[in-house]
């Protein structure tokens, strides 16, 4: 069985907008997953990755804003 999380399971529409314009993978890390680490792993139920979240998020992105 394949879980899907869409973005806004786990950032606000602002922290998504933030990620939209800083658009690479660290940046997105360092600047919105790692600070809020603690309350995505708790929305999603899991430990993750930080890397993880902001390379997924990079791609939904680059998907989205070309």
């Amino acid at each position: 069985m394949t879980n899907h999380v869409a973005l806004t399971d786990f950032l606000t529409d602002k922290q998504i907008a933030r990620a939209m314009e800083l658009r690479e993978a660290k940046k997105i890390c360092e600047e919105i997953i790692r600070p809020n680490l603690a309350a995505i792993n708790r929305k999603l139920g899991q430990e993750n990755d930080p890397m993880y979240l902001a390379y997924a998020a990079e791609y939904i992105i680059s998907k989205i804003a070309r």
